[in-house]
C-alpha cells in the first residue's frame, strides 16, 4: 500500500478538518481524527493491495463535513459536498470522487442498508468507538446529561438497556470489518447484553477508577 499523498493531506487539513472545530462534541476534531485513525488501521489490516489509501483517507476526513449544512441528514450532506468540492478532481478522478462520496452518505447506520464499497465499510467501522472505556463512559455520560435525577444503580440500568438495544441478539449496531478490535469489542459487549450483573461491575469498576483520575 502506497502512503497518503502529501499534497492532499496538505489540501485536506487547511481546507476540511479545521471545519470540524466548530462542530458538536460527537462530530469535532477529536472524533475525526479518531476517525481517520481507526480507518487507516483497519484498511491496513485488511492487507488488500487494491484498497487506495488515499480515498481511505479522504472518506474518513470528509464523512462528518456534511455537519456544516445540518446534522439531520448530514450523511447526505456530506456526499454532496464531496461531489461539489472542486479540489479533489486534483487528486482524484471522477470514479474515485463518487466511492469517496457514497462512503461518506453510507457511514450512517440510519440508511438501513449495508455500504456499497469497502470504502464505506471502513469509514462505517471505523466511526464506531471500539474501545470499551470509551464507549462505556460516554453512554454513562449520556445518561448523566440526559436523565440527572437517577441514582448510579438506575443509570447502570439504563445503560444496560441501550447495550441490549444495540449489542444484544439482532441489536442495531452492525460492522462489517473481521479487524481483530472489531471483534474484540463485539464479543465484549455481547457478554454484557446477555450478562448484566457482568456489565454493572464493569461499570461500577470503571467509574472508580475514572474517580481516581479525578
Amino acid at each position: 500500500m502506497k502512503d497518503i499523498n502529501t499534497n492532499l493531506k496538505k489540501y485536506i487539513e487547511k481546507n476540511i478538518l479545521p471545519c470540524y472545530d466548530t462542530f458538536d462534541h460527537g462530530h469535532d476534531s477529536r472524533h475525526i481524527n479518531a476517525v481517520i485513525e481507526r480507518a487507516l488501521e483497519f484498511a491496513k489490516e485488511l492487507n488488500n493491495p487494491k484498497i487506495n489509501m488515499n480515498i481511505v483517507y479522504t472518506s474518513a476526513a470528509y464523512h462528518d463535513i456534511g455537519m456544516i449544512v445540518a446534522r439531520k441528514g448530514h450523511a447526505k450532506h456530506s456526499h454532496d459536498y464531496v461531489l461539489s468540492d472542486k479540489g479533489l478532481k486534483d487528486f482524484f478522478n471522477n470514479e474515485e470522487i463518487t466511492l469517496i462520496a457514497e462512503a461518506c452518505e453510507d457511514h450512517s447506520t440510519s440508511t438501513g442498508r449495508t455500504p456499497r464499497s469497502i470504502y464505506g465499510k471502513i469509514v462505517s467501522d471505523a466511526d464506531k468507538d471500539n474501545d470499551m472505556d470509551i464507549s462505556l463512559m460516554r453512554a454513562w455520560d449520556y445518561s448523566i446529561h440526559n436523565f440527572p435525577n437517577l441514582t448510579e444503580e438506575e443509570h447502570i440500568n439504563d445503560i444496560h438497556k441501550e447495550i441490549v438495544k444495540r449489542f444484544g441478539e439482532g441489536g442495531s449496531v452492525k460492522f462489517y470489518l473481521p479487524a481483530e478490535k472489531i471483534q474484540s469489542f463485539l464479543k465484549q459487549m455481547r457478554h454484557y447484553a446477555e450478562n448484566k450483573e457482568d456489565f454493572a461491575d464493569a461499570m461500577r469498576e470503571l467509574l472508580s477508577r475514572q474517580q481516581e483520575k479525578d
